[in-house]
């Protein structure tokens, strides 16, 4: 894996004497290979402004789709009232960098300060429990009803990358992450309106006992170090709405992706 990295690295050395006749022109236009292989779209912008320095603006989007690494986000949220299998996510992000070349701008091994904005799309199912149960006869009338949140989660996060470029045609320039990471906050609203069971009495026993199995439900919510708070707001007689407030930290890597661009 060292060997591997190390060619990389080392490969626009040995390329660039023959490739700065071919570089010509300061603008490249980049798409990401590895990220459309995994339905994400991802194009870059990158001009030189400096011998040594190019700007870059990077553009993402991942259309809706299902809840990726499933299992993994299930163990971490560690909530059994979460409809995994039917949440879906998808987000829009914006990277703007600045590129530091050790050969020259547009060449070679590059160190990137950057900075990110996502805005994420999520919709995420919460299962709950009503329990109307008489006294006498406790766990015997429990309905399982559904509260599905949808809202976007907002982060801001800068980071630093290694990557490489070289030309692999007169006009062909290849671009490797090799890697990088960023960090940051985030903050987002989560929002459910749904019918209550029983529509013409807001204070009854059974609208009571929905209320509490919302509010049970949304306790449960604690994927730290993430801070989540979950209100009820039951102020309607026909509609009532329930709220997931998230914010924390945001962390993210990059590393090995494969971009292929065009030099005008």
């Amino acid at each position: 894996m060292r060997k591997s990295i190390l060619a990389l690295v080392l490969l626009p050395l040995f390329l660039s004497v023959n490739a700065q006749s071919l570089i010509g022109g300061k603008n490249i236009v980049k798409v990401n290979l590895t990220s459309l292989a995994l339905g994400d779209y991802n194009f870059t912008y990158e001009r030189k402004i400096l011998p040594h320095i190019t700007a870059s603006l990077g553009i993402s989007k991942l259309p809706t789709r299902n809840l990726p690494f499933k299992s993994q986000i299930q163990d971490y949220a560690k909530s059994s009232f979460i409809d995994y299998d039917n949440a879906t996510v998808g987000n829009f992000t914006i990277t703007p960098e600045l590129r530091l070349y050790l050969i020259g701008a547009g060449h070679g091994l590059y160190v990137a300060p950057y900075g990110r904005y996502t805005s994420m799309d999520l919709f995420v199912p919460l299962k709950y429990d009503v329990d109307l149960s008489p006294p006498n006869k406790p766990n015997s009338d429990i309905r399982h009803e559904k509260a599905s949140f949808g809202g976007t989660i907002h982060a801001t996060s800068g980071g630093l990358m290694v990557g490489t470029q070289f030309q692999l045609l007169t006009k062909v320039v290849l671009d490797i992450w090799i890697v990088g990471a960023h960090y940051g906050s985030c903050d987002g609203d989560l929002t459910a309106t749904y019918t209550p069971l029983d529509q013409s009495h807001p204070n009854s026993q059974i609208s009571k006992a929905e209320n509490k199995g919302i509010q049970d439900a949304l306790n449960t919510l604690d994927p730290s170090p993430f801070k989540v708070k979950g209100t009820l707001n039951p102020n309607a007689p026909t509609t009532n709405t329930a709220d997931i407030r998230v914010s924390g930290p945001w962390v993210g890597v990059r590393a090995l992706g494969i971009n292929v661009g065009i030099r005008f």
